[in-house]
């Protein structure tokens, strides 16, 4: 393996259709000093022990113009297909090359979930300013109670509100991000559990009534 290539140049990411981030196998060709018909022996390789859905989602086919302007075929790897292919490249200059590229993929993985937390707190202030202004005054103490467990009954005879009023409130605060939706095991297991005590609350009628009538 030939490692002419100097470390101090920049790694190149792209992006799949899917937004996914990727690396061109020719840039890889460059960067470790191989040949590119090499690098896609070897993905063509790799690309055969795989899963073909797994092959197909993270090997992208691609194209480039050498020198001469051919149209000659490539692939744009995945940090998965990039991980899997590189796996063996074990020279002491293959390694820091390996991490130049898991560094640029973090840098980009840290900055798309930085943007995804602006966006997501951006769109729960614009929500949350379409709120009524006297709901906006009164949710946050709701939202504290409904956190303890309260049903909206409950949380509407302590702020004074019917319990359509908070549900109503608290269906926008899950819009709005507020509150997490319980899983629907949860939400199940909860339905379960009530159904229970109301059975075992009808059973026990009968004997009461009896001792009630005695």
């Amino acid at each position: 393996m030939s490692m002419s290539h100097p470390l101090n140049l920049p790694v190149s990411i792209e992006f799949l259709s899917d937004e996914r981030p990727a690396v061109r196998s020719l840039e890889l060709a460059r960067h470790f000093g191989l040949q590119h018909k090499h690098v896609l022996r070897d993905i063509e390789v790799l690309r055969k022990k795989l899963p073909t859905a797994f092959a197909g989602s993270n090997f992208g086919p691609s194209e480039y113009q050498d020198s001469t302007g051919r149209t000659l075929p490539c692939f744009l790897l995945t940090r998965d297909a990039f991980s899997l292919l590189v796996m063996g490249w074990n020279s002491s200059r293959a390694i820091e090359w390996k991490l130049k590229y898991i560094q640029a993929f973090n840098a980009l993985e840290a900055a798309a979930l930085a943007n995804a937390r602006a966006e997501a707190l951006a769109e729960g202030a614009r929500a949350w300013l379409e709120l009524p202004a006297g709901t906006r005054a009164w949710l946050p103490q709701a939202l504290d109670y409904h956190a303890k467990g309260l049903n909206t009954e409950e949380i509407g005879k302590l702020l004074d509100l019917t319990g359509s009023a908070v549900a109503k409130a608290l269906q926008q605060a899950r819009a709005c991000g507020m509150i997490e939706a319980k899983p629907a095991s949860t939400r199940r297991r909860r339905q379960i559990g009530q159904g229970r005590r109301r059975k075992a609350s009808a059973a026990t009628q009968p004997g009461q009534d009896a001792r009630e009538a005695r």
